[in-house]
């Protein structure tokens, strides 16, 4: 009877096996002929209005020294594996989330500065916890790199730009002097 028992339980979790490749091969093409039947094309313009003129400026002021590098995201610039914090958790704030633009040294391309473009109720309509540009701002203090943002992106001019960029600088030397 044990036996018997046995061999029912082995047909069956073979049984199963059996049904969970099938169902693993049919779902992958499905998958597959659902990527074929869809089309895309480039977008005409990756940059518009406000954030297409900061992105002109810092390049007239900062081009000649640095990569400017448009969209990165958090999680590739800040490492979440800090001592013996949560690293999931500490993931989960910083994922999904992205800069502007990434300032970076030209030689090594070491990102030297991220800057958020802040354009009020308009820019943050990602509501999850660390989507607030003060909230990123708190992140980069951490990991001591320069965050400047930009608040009134439509009305920024050279001298707007030389100004945060030179105290945002002034502070974050600051805190790496306190290390």
């Amino acid at each position: 009877m044990d036996n018997f028992l046995i061999s029912i339980a082995g047909l069956a979790a073979f049984g199963f096996l059996i049904v969970s490749i099938l169902v693993g091969i049919t779902t992958t093409r499905r998958r597959q002929d659902a990527m074929d039947r869809y089309r895309y094309r480039p977008k005409k313009q990756l940059m518009v209005g406000p954030e297409k003129r900061c992105f002109q400026l810092l390049n007239e002021i900062f081009g000649q020294t640095f990569y400017i590098i448009p969209q990165v995201s958090v999680s590739s610039l800040l490492s979440h594996k800090v001592g013996t914090q949560n690293r999931y958790e500490a993931y989960s704030f910083i994922k999904d989330k992205y800069v502007d633009f990434v300032f970076c040294n030209k030689a090594t391309m070491r990102p030297v500065c991220a800057v958020k473009i802040d354009d009020g109720p308009h820019s943050n309509t990602n509501k999850t916890p660390g989507s607030d540009p003060k909230d990123m701002q708190k992140f980069f203090r951490s990991a001591h790199l320069p965050f400047v943002r930009i608040t009134n992106p439509r009305s920024i001019d050279r001298q707007d730009i030389i100004d945060e960029f030179s105290r945002v600088i002034y502070e974050t030397s600051k805190l790496q002097n306190k290390k």
